[in-house]
């Protein structure tokens, strides 16, 4: 299959040991499951040092994996260097803690691989929610995870200098 889907599970935080914040931490969960289940693509569900046994990921629908490093900038080039490795075409990636992401914002970040090389659907609050790309490179992973104020700016003028035909969805 030429799209992939990666999706990368967050571990739970240290106060999910407390029931209200594991329930949270499990309902994030199965809803990118149920999000995700039926879009068209080849999908990599990535865990950190376990393969949770879980009924949330359908064997028959996910491929379950483990990441081989620790940092999330290694973890993201390693998973985008085997899906391109596989042949695709259209690479989407996304984590599992945010529960605005719909099956509908998934499907539109693919639609427009067909006319940009890459795409951004950017986080309510700050940085990236879901991101798409036709092309792997190391350099615009020096902006990941997103998790300061200008990282997303500093994607966009990555993606403008380096001449990359790009689109940001609302």
């Amino acid at each position: 299959m030429d799209k992939h889907l990666i999706i990368f599970i967050k571990k739970p935080p240290s106060e999910a040991l407390e029931e209200h914040h594991l329930e949270n931490y499990l309902h994030e969960i199965q809803h990118v499951a149920s999000i995700t289940s039926k879009v068209n693509a080849s999908k990599h569900v990535y865990f950190d040092k376990q393969i949770e046994n879980d009924s949330f990921f359908d064997d028959k629908i996910f491929q379950k994996k483990i990441h081989k490093g620790t940092h999330s900038k290694q973890q993201l080039s390693d998973a985008l260097k085997e899906s391109f490795g596989q042949w695709a075409k259209k690479v989407v990636f996304m984590c599992s803690d945010d529960r605005n992401i719909s099956r509908t914002d998934i499907e539109m970040v693919f639609k427009k691989l067909d006319s940009y090389d890459f795409v951004i659907l950017p986080e309510l609050s700050a940085g990236i929610s879901v991101f798409g790309t036709t092309f792997f490179d190391n350099q615009i992973l020096n902006y990941f995870p997103c998790d300061k104020k200008d990282d997303l700016l500093d994607i966009i003028i990555m993606l403008k200098s380096e001449k990359i035909k790009y689109c940001i969805l609302s």
